[in-house]
């Protein structure tokens, strides 16, 4: 028995010692067993509160909630343990009511409730997150009505870290029910709950609250100012969401908010603004009125503190300026602000970041001076190599990219193969072939693009084999694809080894590499002299066989082949085919037809041009810079102000406007296109665009190019104004071409002027400064000198010029030699005549018609006859003008049957036809010599031949009448000039004269009347020929023009009757028929 009673003495000792027993027990026991059931009723106290905290520890959290009810004491610590015991099980939908009971019943738990909060919202053990919000949300649901002000507070805070706007709103109204207010590290606690869930819609709420609050106190303001930063980086940090239907309020820019909250501030932190800067950096384009609002501002705050502006601020407004939307000038003095006043020098990351802004604006000065800085303090990385590259590669200035190279190829860092392909690529382009190979060869593990960029420099260098060793060795590594043997083939159809380009297209065939382009390439071997139609037609029917259809890129192929062997027939005819049969016209196919006319400006007549723009407009081609560039170029060249207009129109009507991004040349080429169109108006609104709103540096070109406009619009004081900024931007490079440029604009201005000692003040300035005096700004001095006869100086600047190994052309001799011909100094012009044919210098007519006004003017006809046979075996034909110089000098020597010699042989034997300049010569010499007959025999000549009177040739008939006192010749060469041209054809003086004369015969009845009626009603101002005395005709003239009542002799010295000129009494005529 003892041995049974030991038996079931162990087995009931272990039995009851074990979980499962135990959890029976406590099912057994009431108040505590069930799930759900309460647990806060009184039990008896057995367990004590650090048995509670070992099992807490012990993470026994089913011992933690069984001893809850038999605590000896239950604190708001066990309250606490208890709670996060829940939350461990697995039971957060419990914890509300659990929380209610047990203040309900143990009302001094309610004080330190906000300790219980706390705990649940950030438990000491690891609990799924989605586990605490149900909790959390089940205490609100259930106990929130129980809970304390500094709990409410508490959990508010904690449903911000879980973005529960709506709750935290309801906590406040009810923390404000309770007639307290959230403190201020509850509301600073809020704001960064809800910028940890990046909703910043909620976080401006209450951050408003807390700027707009006052709190006193260096700590209470560092706080605030930490969480204002925190704020804007969030905000800087956003994305904003696109699209055209999207909600106004998702699309908000956080960040113009947060600007708008720091300018509240009164002491805001200066790296808030800072982060604002570099969200306007990060803009495309960077945005600059952002920028421009907080950089006032930082200068406001930093120069309030006696400091600078920091220097990532100067960092992110470079960024800004830099881009598109910027200032090009306020980019570069904020770098000089970094250079000069910045807290500390630029990181590289900082350095590499400024570089790539300039890229979309291809502002390559700017990378080019930053990089510089850098590269002078020894901080010059791969990265920041790679990002000038790809700025002046924008810029298309890859000479200036092989320069950067040299300066750093010493340097000991390594370059990664893309930048080293680039490299290669930009050294081709600029024709370095040499650095080419040299970059080839540091290169560890060149690629495909680099073999093509290297093939292209054995194209330039006219060695095509070395090209085909280069795709051998590509083929061989098995990197051989469509676009490396494309760029072998070109490179032998480019250097004409026909043969080579056969062996390549037939390995092409064979692997399979074949496409349109390398037909495209083949066909420029069949266009020019060596080639023909029936081959291309032949290449096109091979395509096709093989399943390539032509593209538009091979047609603008054929296309430009053709142009560039000047076959602008077939060229032509590939435009009709294109329209006809092909893909059609699109912008590049219309490049090329300007580019082609480019280099034979001649060729491109009135009709291609126009025919070339309508397809602009028939296509509807999205017009580029491009094609705006070629196109106003060739227009240029016509010289026709209503046709450059018209192109404008047509480019505007095709929906092309003025890119945020435009090179230089395309401003230069578009101000010289309004220039000539006499457009000033557009020039000037474009250089205020370029200056002003874009903050651009103009170039020497395009300040050369704009002063072009301003003297030839005949505003030369605004072109010394414009010029003399040029010279102070550009103190640099006063020895450039572009400054040749706007030396020779400026010195054509004086001479337009004539103002010579200022041209050659101009010349003088140009030898001190070193700038290159060219061929143009020789002639156009000699031009002013001659204009006003100063031959001395013409002399010595023809001197000038020899000794500068510069070599006078026709112009130069052709105007020294009228320059001397007009001052009379026949044998200096023959002498340099004689100088000018040694040299192989073929005069033209203008040279010869010069001599020839000179020796008439020395009444030399033996010479004059000399000049024109030298210029008729020189192969130049005699002209109209050349007539009138022989007939000019006839009649000062009255000779009239030597003149009319002339007009009646010089024009049949030379070819050409008497115009009205060279009949008006023969009639003053006819007149001169007093045969009136004669010169009105002429005049019915012309009309016999139909070649048509102007004014100066009636103005020389009636002249000639007036002399002659013939009344009847001057009324009847009046009324014919009237019915030929109007009032334009008739000289005022002359009609007053004739009135005159009319009055003196005393036949104003008979023929004046008449006359100034119908001189009245053409518009010519005359005025009746009286004999009162001056001051009573003063005094009608101001009556006449003022309208009032004029008297009877005003008009025609009798009484006027008719009725036409009574009612021309009634109602005066416009000012301009007024007569007098």
């Amino acid at each position: 028995q003892e041995f049974y009673l030991f038996c079931f003495f162990c087995l009931g000792f272990v039995l009851f010692r074990s979980q499962a027993v135990k959890r029976l027990v406590q099912c057994m026991q009431p108040k505590v067993q069930a799930k759900g059931t309460p647990l806060a009723e009184k039990v008896p106290r057995r367990r004590s509160l650090s048995r509670l905290s070992m099992d807490f520890a012990k993470q026994d959290f089913t011992e933690v909630l069984a001893a809850w009810p038999v605590l000896e004491e239950q604190t708001a610590e066990a309250l606490s343990m208890t709670v996060t015991a829940l939350l461990a099980l697995g039971r957060p939908e419990e914890i509300g009511l659990f929380i209610a009971k047990a203040v309900a019943t143990m009302p001094y738990l309610r004080d330190a409730l906000h300790l219980t909060v706390s705990a649940l919202a950030e438990p000491t053990i690891e609990v799924p997150r989605q586990r605490i919000v149900v909790a959390l949300r089940d205490l609100y649901d259930q106990a929130r009505n129980e809970l304390n002000p500094q709990a409410i507070q508490v959990l508010a805070v904690s449903f911000s870290r879980v973005n529960d706007e709506q709750r935290v709103n309801a906590l406040m109204q009810l923390l404000s029910s309770k007639g307290q207010s959230a403190t201020r590290d509850t509301l600073i606690k809020t704001v960064q709950g809800f910028l940890g869930c990046k909703n910043l819609d909620a976080a401006f709420g209450v951050l408003h609250r807390l700027v707009s609050a006052e709190f006193v106190g260096n700590l209470q303001l560092a706080s605030l100012q930490r969480l204002v930063t925190d704020a804007a980086r969030v905000a800087s940090e956003a994305d904003v969401p696109e699209g055209e239907h999207s909600d106004p309020a998702a699309t908000r820019d956080w960040s113009w908010e947060m600007l708008e909250l720091l300018e509240n501030m009164e002491e805001a932190p200066v790296e808030a603004f800072t982060l604002l800067l570099e969200w306007a950096a990060r803009q495309n384009p960077g945005d600059t009125e952002m920028a421009s609002r907080v950089e006032q501002q930082l200068r406001t705050m930093t120069s309030c503190n006696g400091g600078a502006l920091p220097t990532k601020a100067c960092v992110a407004l470079v960024q800004v300026h830099a881009s598109v939307s910027g200032n090009q000038a306020k980019a570069h003095a904020c770098f000089k602000d970094i250079l000069e006043s910045a807290e500390e020098e630029p990181t590289d990351s900082a350095l590499v970041g400024m570089i790539t802004s300039c890229i979309e604006e291809k502002n390559s000065d700017l990378a080019e001076h930053i990089y510089s800085w850098a590269n002078g303090k020894g901080r010059c990385t791969p990265q920041l190599l790679g990002a000038a590259v790809k700025v002046l590669g924008a810029a298309k200035q890859s000479d200036r990219i092989c320069q950067l190279y040299r300066n750093i190829q010493d340097k000991e860092f390594e370059l990664d193969e893309v930048l080293y392909g680039t490299l290669i690529k930009h050294a081709v382009q600029a024709g370095q072939l040499g650095l080419a190979r040299q970059l080839f060869g540091r290169s560890k593990n060149p690629d495909a693009q680099n073999y093509m960029s290297l093939m292209r420099a054995c194209g330039q260098e006219g060695n095509p084999s070395q090209a085909l060793d280069m795709l051998w060795d590509l083929r061989a590594r098995g990197q051989a694809d469509a676009a490396t043997y494309n760029s072998a083939l070109d490179v032998c159809v480019s250097c004409g080894d026909m043969q080579s380009a056969s062996t390549v297209f037939q390995h092409m065939k064979e692997s399979g590499h074949v496409d349109v382009v390398s037909y495209n390439i083949l066909l420029k071997q069949h266009i020019g002299g060596a080639g023909s139609a029936a081959q291309v037609d032949a290449l096109f029917q091979e395509m096709r066989s093989l399943g390539l259809q032509p593209n538009i890129a091979t047609y603008n192929s054929l296309l430009g082949g053709y142009l560039s062997s000047e076959d602008y027939r077939q060229a032509w005819r590939t435009v009709d085919i294109m329209e006809r049969e092909g893909p059609g016209i699109d912008a590049y196919t219309i490049s090329i037809l300007f580019k082609g006319y480019k280099g034979k400006r001649h060729v491109m007549d009135a009709a291609s041009f126009d025919r070339a723009l309508a397809l602009i407009q028939k296509y509807t081609v999205k017009v580029d810079e491009v094609l705006v560039n070629v196109a106003l170029e060739a227009c240029v060249s016509l010289r026709d102000p209503g046709r450059l207009t018209n192109a404008l129109n047509v480019f505007r009507r095709s929906g092309w406007t003025m890119p945020k991004q435009c090179a230089m040349h395309t401003y230069a080429t578009l101000i010289k296109a309004y220039g000539q169109s006499r457009q000033l108006g557009m020039a000037r609104r474009l250089w205020n665009d370029i200056t002003c709103k874009k903050g651009l540096v103009p170039s020497e070109q395009l300040y050369g190019q704009m002063i072009d406009v301003l003297v030839t619009n005949d505003c030369l004081d605004d072109a010394l104004e414009l010029f003399a900024e040029m010279k102070q931007r550009h103190q640099d490079h006063l020895t450039s071409q572009g400054f040749a440029v706007a030396y020779a604009m400026v010195i054509k201005g004086f001479a337009q002027r004539k103002e010579c000692a200022r041209a050659l003040q101009c010349y003088e300035e140009m030898k001190q400064n070193g700038t290159l005096v060219g061929l143009v700004v020789f002639n156009t001095l000699i031009d002013a000198c001659s204009r006003v006869g100063d031959m001395d100086s013409a002399a010595r600047l023809f001197r000038d010029m020899v000794e500068a190994d510069c070599i006078p052309d026709l112009i130069t001799y052709s105007t020294l030699i009228k320059g001397y011909c007009v001052r009379g100094e026949l044998d200096q012009a023959m002498e340099l005549f004689a100088c000018m044919r040694r040299k192989g210098i073929q005069p033209d007519a203008i040279v010869f018609n010069s001599l020839l006004d000179g020796c008439a003017k020395k009444q030399m006809p033996v010479l004059c006859e000399q000049v024109i046979q030298d210029m008729v075996d020189a192969g130049v034909t005699p002209s109209n003008y050349s007539a009138s110089i022989l007939i000019k000098l006839y009649g000062r020597c009255r000779d009239l049957d030597a003149a009319f010699r002339v007009i009646n042989e010089m024009p049949q034997k030379y070819g050409f036809r008497p115009n009205a300049a060279v009949y008006t010569c023969l009639m003053t010499t006819c007149i001169t010599n007093g045969r009136m007959d004669l010169a009105l025999d002429l005049r019915r000549r012309m009309l016999q031949e139909g070649t048509k009177l102007d004014e100066k040739t009636y103005s020389t008939l009636i002249r000639g009448a007036l002399r002659g006192n013939n009344v009847e010749q001057c009324v009847s060469l009046i009324h014919a000039a009237l019915d030929q041209g109007g009032s334009r054809f008739v000289d005022e003086e002359l009609v007053q004269g004739t009135l005159v004369l009319i009055q003196r015969r005393r036949l104003w009845d008979e023929r004046g009347q008449e006359l100034m009626d119908r001189l009245r009603d053409e518009g010519v101002r005359v005025y009746f020929p009286t004999a009162q005395q001056p001051q009573q005709y003063q005094n009608y003239q101001q009556q006449h023009d003022t309208g009032a009542y004029c008297p009877e002799r005003g008009f025609s010295g009798g009484r006027q009757s008719d009725a036409r000129s009574q009612q021309r009494r009634r109602f005066p005529q416009p000012p301009k028929a007024v007569v007098h």
